[in-house]
């Protein structure tokens, strides 16, 4: 009995201890604020595509070779506001969507990443193209990777940021270490942990992640602004939470496939939940030219951080418009 005595001893140190760090972060318990919940109003730039059973919200500019760019979390569309800007003027029709479960996206039930890259492909059909230029950060850039390894006919040239291919990962659980919120996203508060305090936690995220980055008023209120919809802030997380509901050998069979595409992957040497050493690791993914590019200073968002020098590094990627 004395083992039993002792495991009850360790869950209520557990419990304590979970619930001494919710609240020194600030979790707020009671009733979800009626401030942290309100319908997005939909800007006049916004274009909607049905793609892949999924009415997707996106922001277009500029014209000729298509070029489709992937936020990540937390953040939005509007996050490449700066480089879809510099890319449009160099010569390309550039769209920035919406992630699926990113309002005024819609809402969905899978947020795979098998079918974050099937969103890809079918978005580069229904905008009339045959195939496209794909840019990616995070979430974003593993819809990628997915996209480039199954369909690669589609994708003329592949830009992942801030993120390594799959294969640096694969069967690895110290990966959480360095990206703890995998983790305690899973946690029952998980929401309340994002939404509390005017959504804290988001603009705590953006000083580990990019240590050197003050985002500004605009950044934050964007992607609050998406946040507060409702079903949003559980829709964003299901990402995360999709992660543990899939079987372990669709995340090996994903590491298993290289890349043949041309690609080109950013990093931020101040990125806070990527080791840069992965990247080395990942590196045998790619069968197809490869180019690597370390911005310093950076931390996880360099289309955030750092516009004009990643713009730069991509258009030089992509070259002349064919």
């Amino acid at each position: 009995m004395r083992w039993l005595r002792r495991l009850f001893v360790f869950l209520v140190m557990l419990v304590l201890a979970a619930t001494g760090y919710a609240w020194w972060i600030g979790i707020e318990f009671g009733p979800r604020p009626s401030s942290s919940l309100k319908q997005l109003e939909i800007e006049s730039d916004i274009k909607f595509v049905e793609a892949n059973a999924i009415r997707f919200a996106y922001i277009e500019e500029g014209q000729g070779p298509l070029i489709l760019l992937f936020h990540g979390y937390p953040e939005t569309a509007r996050s490449w506001k700066v480089v879809q800007h510099r890319l449009a003027g160099a010569g390309y029709r550039v769209v920035a969507p919406y992630m699926r479960g990113y309002p005024p996206t819609s809402f969905a039930h899978d947020y795979s990443v098998p079918t974050l890259g099937q969103d890809i492909v079918a978005l580069i059909d229904a905008l009339g193209a045959k195939s496209a230029v794909v840019i990616g950060h995070d979430w974003g850039a593993s819809a990628a990777y997915a996209a480039a390894a199954k369909s690669p006919e589609k994708i003329t040239k592949l830009v992942a940021i801030a993120l390594p291919h799959a294969r640096a990962f694969a069967g690895d659980p110290s990966i959480f270490l360095d990206a703890p919120h995998f983790l305690y996203y899973q946690l029952p508060w998980a929401e309340r942990l994002v939404w509390s305090n005017d959504f804290a936690h988001i603009k705590r995220l953006y000083r580990e992640w990019a240590p050197s980055y003050d985002p500004p008023n605009e950044v934050l209120a964007d992607i609050k602004a998406t946040l507060r919809t409702p079903g949003a802030t559980e829709s964003t997380l299901d990402y995360y939470w999709t992660v543990f509901r899939t079987d372990p050998k669709v995340a090996q069979a994903s590491a298993a496939k290289s890349i043949i595409v041309p690609t080109l992957v950013i990093a931020g040497d101040e990125d806070g939940p990527v080791d840069l050493a992965r990247y080395d690791k990942a590196r045998n993914a790619f069968t197809g030219a490869y180019t690597y590019v370390e911005l310093k200073g950076v931390g996880h968002f360099p289309q955030l951080e750092a516009p004009d020098r990643t713009a730069d590094v991509i258009v030089a990627f992509l070259g002349t418009p064919q």
